[in-house]
């Protein structure tokens, strides 16, 4: 069986999650099958590629022309170099996190960013032959119809920028610097700071700290309202980076009544991004006239949480390498969430948009009487 063919204009939105986005990398190779046109950025229907964090590097990847398995071969890279072990692997498993921990306590950072510049101006050297090219750049090279956008939190405005290929004001921006400044995740990695027009220093945090770690409400505005593209006409295929239960939350957690400070500081924000992520999925399902959107979610359950800096074994890659070949099989067969089936569903996206057309139609009830 083969995928149901894609619309007429295609937007791809991938998540934040860190080391986590080797599974995407893995999945996206059996898109590439499926399309059968080598690198997708070759694939005419594909018009918009959305990511922040994690999804910024692999979108920025595809936007250059690199294949899935070369961005995975990237993403392997980036846990051998950019985040070696803190422990030597003999080191008790407790201690390890206890110093991590300490780390993060003590420091405003855990890793340095100039090994993930290296890893990242190689990568685009290697691929356009410019280690800082620039969005602009990038921008004459995917043409007047395709963008890239990557989701950044300015963080003394406190607001999301996004950062669009095909905009003037982004034009100076440096590829590389793009994609760090959305993938500047708090406490593992330190703010990446940007003179503004009038010298000021900008700090800028991994674009997930925002609404849009889930950028696939950004992808489809970008098709729909910017682009002018009509809801029926598009396809927006999203990639979720791995999704704890309630059952495994819990068990890893602990019972949220015992929670104290730290518990809290290390778990609203996941309650943000889990919710958020729900809502962004809901928008895009849902929204844009009466003629939806085809959207297609693809989330994967995890058991336990993959640290998106913990890539220090090869247990973890093999575990990763194999969710996303099973990723990969649900693109081939049409396995995507929205679905009644919680096991292509794992954030219940189904139970959500029948709660939200039930409650549309009984306030068109409501107000007819």
């Amino acid at each position: 069986m083969s995928m149901t063919p894609l619309r007429k204009h295609v937007a791809l939105a991938i998540d934040g999650g860190g080391i986590r986005g080797l599974v995407v990398a893995q999945a996206l190779i059996a898109l590439e099958d499926e399309l059968g046109e080598g690198p997708l950025i070759n694939q005419p229907q594909l018009k918009v590629l959305a990511g922040t964090s994690t999804g910024a590097i692999i979108t920025a990847a595809i936007a250059m022309g690199m294949k899935a398995e070369e961005i995975a071969r990237v993403f392997i890279d980036m846990g051998q170099q950019v985040f070696p072990p803190l422990a030597p692997a003999w080191f008790p498993k407790a201690f390890s996190q206890a110093d991590e921990f300490m780390r993060g306590v003590l420091r405003p950072f855990v890793y340095s960013n100039e090994r993930l510049i290296d890893l990242l101006k190689s990568v685009i050297q290697q691929q356009t032959g410019k280690a800082d090219l620039t969005l602009a750049e990038l921008n004459e090279q995917l043409g007047p119809d395709k963008v890239l956008i990557l989701t950044t939190v300015d963080i003394n405005a406190r607001r999301t920028r996004f950062l669009k290929t095909y905009k003037e004001d982004n034009g100076d921006w440096k590829l590389w610097e793009a994609i760090l400044a959305s993938s500047s995740a708090p406490i593992s990695l330190p703010v990446w700071s940007r003179l503004d027009a009038a010298g000021k220093p900008v700090y800028y945090t991994d674009g997930g700290v925002g609404n849009y770690g889930h950028p696939a409400y950004v992808a489809a505005q970008e098709a729909v309202v910017f682009l002018d593209y009509a809801p029926q006409d598009v396809s927006v295929l999203s990639f979720g980076t791995g999704w704890v239960n309630g059952d495994n939350f819990e068990r890893a957690n602990g019972v949220p009544t015992g929670w104290h400070g730290l518990d809290w500081a290390k778990n609203a924000p996941r309650l943000l991004i889990g919710d958020t992520s729900r809502a962004q999925s809901l928008e895009v399902s849902e929204g844009f006239g009466d003629h939806q959107i085809d959207f297609r979610r693809f989330q994967f359950a995890l058991e336990t949480n993959i640290s998106g800096d913990a890539f220090s074994d090869d247990a973890t890659y093999a575990l990763m390498k194999k969710l996303g070949e099973e990723l990969g099989e649900r693109i081939r067969h049409d396995q995507f969430a929205p679905n009644a089936d919680p096991q292509y569903d794992p954030e219940g996206l189904y139970a959500s948009q029948m709660k939200y057309r039930a409650a549309k139609e009984a306030g068109k009830s409501h107000r007819s009487k």
